[in-house]
């Protein structure tokens, strides 16, 4: 089980972690005032997110991963890429976000059906609805 719960919460973790610095590039790469501080906001929830599941995977003996992942790297790079040179500028990095949120939302519902700590389905579930809030404002800026 703790290997399990290990692996679950490791790539939850790299979803935040990529969220979290998807959303300060995406947040240094745009002009739009109202845009740079929501997406800087994200990437603060992302933050707390982290440190909050790291607290948890420690209280149940697990140390997790917190370096980011391959995938997000090269996201984050095609984000700023995209920010820099698209001619749909605002809407590419908008798709891009909402992308991002999708795949978090897909990750946190399967993580929080399987057999886990209560504890730490609780925080799951709060953080997902959050991440929800976050899709819903994106979808509202298309």
């Amino acid at each position: 089980m703790d290997q399990e719960l290990e692996k679950k919460l490791n790539a939850i973790v790299m979803i935040c972690i990529d969220g979290n610095k998807g959303y300060a590039t995406a947040a240094e790469n745009i002009s739009h005032t109202d845009l740079q501080t929501l997406f800087n906001r994200l990437s603060q929830q992302r933050k707390l997110f982290i440190e909050e599941l790291k607290q948890d995977a420690r209280s149940v003996g697990i140390t997790l991963n917190d370096d980011g992942s391959v995938e997000g790297f090269f996201h984050r790079t095609w984000l700023s890429t995209k920010a820099f040179f698209s001619t749909q500028t605002l809407e590419s990095v908008i798709e891009s976000s909402l992308t991002g949120e999708e795949k978090a939302i897909e990750v946190y519902t399967e993580t929080i059906s399987e057999d886990i700590p209560s504890f730490i389905k609780e925080r799951l579930i709060n953080q997902l609805a959050l991440i929800k809030v976050a899709l819903n404002q994106l979808n509202n800026l298309k």
